[in-house]
């Protein structure tokens, strides 16, 4: 995969493409945290009267699953009411 990328971007070598890796990493450590728990990113919307709003504004949903989700958010400590 590092070959095939440090191709792809046009790098000299796989020495060059890590350091513009780590470059990138020191300037943006947000993304190195993200990846840490990938693909477990904890969502961002907090409240879970928004969450089932928006499960609820979808259509897509039934009602039990509905009601099972609004169970399971209240379990949680992460989510706020």
């Amino acid at each position: 995969m590092v070959d095939k990328m440090m191709v792809a971007y046009g790098f000299a070598n796989r020495s060059e493409f890590i350091r513009a890796v780590l470059r990138f990493l020191f300037l943006k450590p947000e993304v190195l945290e993200e990846a840490a728990v990938f693909p477990f990113v904890s969502p961002k919307e907090k409240s879970r009267k928004k969450i089932i709003a928006g499960f609820r504004k979808s259509g897509k949903y039934s009602p039990a699953f509905l009601k099972d989700l609004k169970e399971g958010l209240a379990e949680s400590d992460y989510f706020t009411p």
